[in-house]
């Protein structure tokens, strides 16, 4: 499996490890962007709230009205493909993105027909701004939103997006995030279920070459018990069962055994001794 290494949060690799690309936030309350040299921008995802109050978002009323109870509803309409394509612009402000990470709409309002359509326009405004642009998606599981839920979260509806990108041709990328992967499919690591990620995994095996990236995180528990994502690491996540996240880490790598390189985020926010260990599963 060779991966490309994607800085996050401002905390670096080890120095053996080049890392070249370093991920910067672009949600709806973004009014400046923090971006020296090559970056992902990693776009609205909407998991909670927004204030809407950005000097930029202001030009964007599709955009704003576009929301329940303040959390964004992505992809409402065309309109709001084309309103989300220029805000990009307008923040970016002429400074390239490597990279531009978008996230899957609720199922309230959209399905994965109409998001392609939705989509298309945005990519087109994109595109003629920054044809050089490598445009991804994420899997995304758990929200604050209420009504609907998003419409790319299981393996099947990661297959059912890119057997669809296949037929109309569009070069569209996907990036896996695992532990949400792991929470859409009702994966539990405390007693994982490792015939039924193996299915996963290999529902998602055909379509390797549309799969661009992945994402990886641990969590670890609080002292009253609850887990906290994106901290700690895959041994906490795991319950210091080391065969159990040795599996998981070999049933990933045997699924990316081919020469494409892949983008490599560590979503880690509680400290560096933590990114390195999730580096060092994944780079040793």
């Amino acid at each position: 499996m060779k991966l490309i290494p994607i800085e996050y949060n401002d905390i670096s690799y080890p120095s053996h490890i080049n890392c070249d690309i370093k991920e910067v936030a672009g949600h709806f309350d973004k009014s400046f962007l923090e971006a020296q040299g090559k970056y992902s921008l990693h776009t609205e995802y909407s998991y909670g709230k927004r204030k809407f109050n950005s000097p930029i978002l202001s030009d964007y009323k599709t955009i704003i009205a576009s929301q329940k109870k303040g959390i964004p509803q992505l992809w409402k309409s065309e309109k709001w493909a084309l309103e989300f394509a220029n805000f990009i612009i307008q923040l970016t402000n002429g400074i390239a993105p490597h990279i531009i990470e978008i996230h899957p709409p609720f199922s309230d309002y959209c399905d994965i027909n109409t998001f392609i359509e939705r989509y298309l326009i945005f990519e087109k405004a994109v595109k003629s701004v920054y044809p050089k642009c490598t445009i991804v998606i994420e899997n995304r599981a758990g929200s604050r939103y209420s009504g609907g839920k998003f419409i790319l979260s299981k393996a099947n509806d990661i297959s059912e997006l890119i057997e669809l990108l296949k037929i109309k041709n569009i070069n569209l990328g996907v990036v896996i995030d695992f532990p949400q992967l792991l929470t859409a499919e009702n994966l539990d690591t405390a007693n994982m279920n490792f015939d039924k990620f193996s299915q996963c995994l290999e529902i998602l095996k055909p379509h390797t070459d549309y799969i661009k990236g992945i994402h990886m995180w641990g969590k670890k528990k609080s002292p009253t018990g609850r887990w906290v994502s994106h901290c700690g690491t895959l041994d906490t996540f795991f319950l210091g069962n080391s065969p159990n996240k040795l599996c998981f880490i070999n049933l990933i790598t045997d699924l990316f055994d081919d020469d494409t390189p892949r983008f490599f985020v560590p979503e880690v926010n509680s400290s560096h001794e933590d990114l390195l260990s999730i580096v060092n599963d994944f780079f040793d």
